[in-house]
């Protein structure tokens, strides 16, 4: 297998367009990299919708944007013209290694239009991708964290992570202005009822309770996130949480829901991008898991309640539930009021995994 020499190259490329938590996971290896090879450019592939994200970090030198919609429709002349396109740019710079951390058949194929003498995957990449690469990410046998995951590409480009996982992202002046100006004076918590599956969704009726709860109990005013497709949910929570909410759903750019979240006391939310947000600033979270396993893509590190079942059938990794969802529903309003409760006491008695 080819040998890394950033000192030769010292151009790195890491190709990792989505998702926004996966993506959010993937951050702390740029800073790595950075830390130990301050001389070393870092680009990245991202998906256009994305760009804000690892604008905010200030270990990624530049991005190359990915237009994921459209590659899904690839036969269409226009379409590829622009993947023709998006190809050559990628092509205009030499790298001393590109770093696959998406293992998809479209980020083999990236991969592999890159100019770089070493690139490196990993071997249980899907769809074909792992045939691309010339050099493997090594992996430790057991489940492990996403971050751990990724992480492990350090090994492959000879770097010995010695400074931790840390994220180091920074948001506009503007939008800390925004979250100075325009949020709640008052104590307050976000909210985020929203997840792309199904599956992973706590009722929202319950959200609605406990924002209630949380106001009566600790005095919160509660703060409604989701993306531009879970409007209408956070118009209905509104309506449940009463007047000490406030709906910003869809009105939120990365970088203003970074510095919305610095600011609000905690996160209660189920598995989603925002999740992960939090914990990337430093933010206390409670989260609801159900068919998801929180050892791989829960919050990373302390300071972060995850609230879940003890059913056998989870997690199921299922976008729809095929019984009556109880993974879910077994966790309670009261559950979420306890954990918080607990974690927040001057002793700080809890934090971790809770089962229901």
């Amino acid at each position: 297998m080819p040998t890394v020499n950033l000192t030769e190259n010292p151009r790195a490329l890491i190709i990792k367009p989505s998702s926004f938590g996966d993506v959010i996971h993937a951050l702390p290896v740029a800073r790595a990299i950075k830390l130990a090879a301050p001389h070393v450019t870092v680009d990245w592939v991202i998906s256009d919708s994305l760009t804000d994200l690892v604008a905010m970090s200030p270990y990624v030198d530049s991005y190359i944007p990915f237009k994921r919609a459209r590659w899904t429709k690839w036969w269409r002349p226009s379409v590829l013209e622009d993947i023709v396109a998006q190809v050559r740019k990628a092509r205009i710079k030499e790298y001393g290694v590109v770093i696959d951390l998406q293992g998809l058949l479209r980020s083999g194929l990236m991969t592999l239009a890159c100019r770089a003498k070493v690139k490196v995957g990993f071997p249980s990449a899907r769809e074909g991708a792992w045939l691309f690469y010339n050099d493997n990410i090594s992996v430790p046998p057991e489940a492990i964290h996403a971050v751990d995951r990724y992480m492990s590409a350090l090994k492959a480009l000879g770097i010995e992570n010695s400074a931790g996982v840390e994220y180091g992202l920074v948001e506009s002046e503007e939008d800390k202005a925004w979250a100075e100006s325009d949020l709640p004076a008052e104590p307050f918590v976000a909210i985020n009822p929203n997840a792309r599956w199904v599956a992973k969704r706590w009722p929202l009726a319950r959200f609605g309770h406990l924002c209630r709860e949380l106001e009566k109990k600790f005095g919160y005013r509660v703060v409604i996130i989701g993306g531009p497709d879970d409007v209408a949910d956070g118009s209905k929570l509104a309506l449940m949480a009463g007047d000490w909410s406030r709906d910003l759903t869809g009105k939120t750019s990365p970088g203003r829901l970074a510095a919305l979240l610095r600011r609000a006391k905690a996160l209660f939310t189920n598995d989603s991008g925002p999740l992960h947000l939090a914990v990337a600033v430093g933010t206390p979270s409670v989260s609801f898991f159900g068919p998801t396993d929180p050892a791989k893509t829960g919050p990373y590190g302390p300071g972060h309640i995850v609230l879940r079942s003890e059913r056998d059938c989870s997690p199921c990794f299922k976008r729809t539930c095929p019984y009556n969802h109880e993974c879910m529903t077994d966790i309670q309003v009261s559950d979420a009021v306890e954990a918080w409760e607990a974690q927040s006491s001057k002793e700080g008695k809890t934090h971790g995994r809770v089962a229901i």
